[in-house]
């Protein structure tokens, strides 16, 4: 299990650096197709459409729905989506601008502190500070610890949370934030943790 940590711990630390680094750049618009009466339109995302003198307009939601593993929440549609496993484990990642959400299971027991232990050792221990962190999402009060960053001259917090799930597996969930340069939480942080707050569910 301590390889595999390494590994993942590793995956993580690659992820810190790119968003240390990267831009916001515009997606090409979206596409949809709708049919009204068995005629079939195609417009962009957004726009309107007259069909026998109705206006109609089509527009997807600014959320998207993760429900995987034992969690069910929505979460901004501009994040990307990752999803790998390995023997005994799964992660599943929602990559935002400055925030990105993980969600981890391993079928066997995985110490909270280990994890975090191995994540210092990747960042250094002169780059990192470890505090207790609570937070309240929902009907749901996690526990946990977060890891303030000081790497590559950004500031970063990486929150990691203990799921109680009511089964044998072990469940956590991440909060990774590029933070403003004054050190606060990134308005990205701050507006989809409120999204999930409103829709956060344990399954």
């Amino acid at each position: 299990m301590n390889k595999l940590l390494i590994i993942i711990i590793c995956c993580i630390s690659a992820t810190q650096f790119v968003h240390a680094q990267e831009h916001t750049v515009l997606q090409p618009q979206l596409k949809l197709d709708i049919e009204v009466n068995g005629e079939k339109h195609q417009i962009i995302d957004g726009e309107t459409i007259t069909v026998n003198g109705n206006t109609i307009k089509v527009s997807s939601s600014d959320n998207m729905t993760f429900n995987y593993g034992a969690l069910k929440f929505d979460y901004p549609k501009n994040f990307s989506f990752e999803y790998e496993s390995d023997t005994g484990y799964q992660n599943w990642s929602l990559d935002g601008n400055n925030l990105v959400i993980m969600y981890f299971k391993f079928d066997a027991e995985v110490g909270l502190d280990d994890f975090i232990n191995q994540m210092i050792s990747q960042f250094g221990e002169e780059n990192s500070k470890v505090t207790d962190k609570e937070i309240q999402l929902g009907d749901i009060a996690l526990n946990g610890k977060r890891i303030d960053i000081h790497i590559v001259g950004a500031n970063l917090t990486y929150d990691m949370y203990l799921l109680d799930a009511g089964d044998d597996a072990t469940h956590f969930l991440s909060l990774q934030d590029t933070k403003n340069d004054d050190g606060s939480d990134s308005k990205e942080y701050i507006d989809t943790l409120e999204i999930m707050d409103k829709t956060i569910k344990i399954k």
